[in-house]
């Protein structure tokens, strides 16, 4: 090994702080960001740490195997893509942050070369400049794809909460359940309906489900088909499905896509729906009691 590489790599890593000092008074005063200067020191400790890390990181491209490198650079951006997605930190902002510490950086080997002038060729210099800036983009494009990981895997836990919050059965009574259903229906959604909807069926024993469409905008075949299996599913365990709320505009939609709701007991509303049934909301409640 060039004994010039483990001089550099004793500079850069004898005081990390120099760096990261340098780096932490570029700072905005931006109280919504992680990289604020606002008076934070949880915060600030917390990117001092990482930032010590990332120093040694990016300066063990001078003295280790390219094994070794590229693993440290997995542990350091899986542990702070993690840590910016949980703080909600803009991938931009991280990026630019790279691009602030990636000009500091250079600033100090720049400092180191002055420091031994004579002592340091030109290619040597240009050799430094090919690993650093290669292990800077090696960090910056290993991190990106942590993080879109991770705020795709937050996102994905998000929306199944979502999901299955939002085909809630209301008992009307110890066999009669109400099922409203709002906004657009999609391929993933109508599936957690589906398994939704049968588990709350045999949990609340009923016997009748009203499905409530009047919230929903689109009336496509794949919701029809969607529908229809969940119907089917349903009369399997003994549930009698009734429907109602289905627009003048979404019924004109339907005939045109050719979907029939004819086999299926259909009303414009959810109050008409339960008085062709003999239930009266007031009473059921009253009952309840």
């Amino acid at each position: 090994m060039n004994p010039n590489n483990q001089k550099l790599y004793d500079f850069i890593t004898e005081d990390p702080s120099i760096l990261t000092n340098k780096w932490l008074s570029k700072r905005a005063n931006d109280p919504t960001s992680v990289y604020s200067s606002c008076d934070n020191h949880r915060a600030e400790d917390r990117l001092r740490e990482q930032n010590g890390l990332f120093i040694r990181t990016v300066a063990s491209v001078l003295v280790a195997s390219e094994n070794e490198v590229n693993q440290e650079i997995k542990t350091w951006a899986q542990a702070v893509a993690m840590d910016r997605v949980e703080t909600r930190t803009p991938l931009h902002e991280v990026i630019h942050q790279f691009k602030v510490f990636r000009g500091i950086f250079w600033e100090h080997v720049h400092l180191f070369v002055m420091e031994n002038k004579g002592e340091i060729s030109d290619s040597e210099i240009l050799h430094w400049s090919t690993l650093i800036h290669s292990t800077f983009d090696t960090i910056i494009e290993t991190f990106a794809e942590r993080y879109y990981n991770y705020y795709n895997d937050r996102i994905s836990v998000q929306s199944e909460l979502i999901n299955e919050l939002s085909a809630p059965i209301i008992p009307l009574s110890d066999s009669i359940g109400v099922l409203p259903l709002v906004g657009d229906i999609d391929t993933q959604r109508a599936k957690h309906i589906t398994e939704s909807v049968l588990m709350q069926s045999k949990d609340y024993h009923l016997t009748h489900l009203f499905i409530d469409l009047s919230g929903v905008s689109i009336i496509d075949t794949m919701v029809a088909n969607q529908l229809f299996q969940i119907i089917d599913i349903l009369k399997l365990i003994g549930v009698k499905v009734h429907i109602s709320g289905i627009r003048p505009e979404i019924a004109q939609t339907a005939v045109q896509l050719g979907i029939n709701f004819h086999k299926i007991p259909t009303q414009a509303t959810l109050k008409q729906a339960l008085k062709a049934n003999k239930i009266v909301l007031s009473n059921t409640i009253d009952d309840q009691k």
